[in-house]
């Protein structure tokens, strides 16, 4: 049986990433929220202090959110296990979750620009792309499909 994990260094990436394409519906929400508490009552941003203190808050809170979501999310991916034996392939997940495939019942697998989708009923597994040693878990499970 081999195992594959990702690397400290692939993981954060990889939550980097899925952060920043989350940053422009955090602003969006947030400034809609503004403009929706501003149009109830003209009065409340007004003040140039309160709408900078207001703003400042926001960008705190935003940035804390994303920090502690990329470390927590880094840490969700460090747990994450990919293991391969001669008969199947199981992924372990922090939950403790597992789901397991034969290669015998695989129905469908398809690579994609994510990485390498497995299909059997009712049972999907992705195996990213950017799992360490992706090239070597892609290959041992396409020889066993064949």
């Amino acid at each position: 049986m081999k195992e594959f994990k990702y690397s400290n260094e692939k993981a954060k990436k990889v939550m980097k990433s899925q952060m920043i394409t989350k940053i422009p519906l955090i602003l969006i929400a947030i400034f809609a929220g503004l403009y929706i508490a501003n149009s109830k009552n003209n009065m409340i941003f007004s003040n140039k202090l309160v709408l900078s203190l207001t703003m400042l808050i926001c960008l705190i809170a935003v940035s804390i959110g994303l920090f502690m979501g990329i470390k927590n999310g880094t840490k969700m991916l460090l747990q994450n296990i990919y293991k391969v034996t001669e008969t199947s392939i199981e992924r372990v997940t922090p939950s403790g979750k597992s789901i397991n495939i034969a290669f015998n019942t695989i129905d469908n697998h398809k690579i994609h620009k994510k990485g390498l989708l497995i299909s059997a009923k009712k049972k999907n597994i992705l195996i990213p792309i950017e799992l360490d040693e992706y090239n070597v878990l892609s290959t041992l499970i396409l020889k066993q499909i064949k």
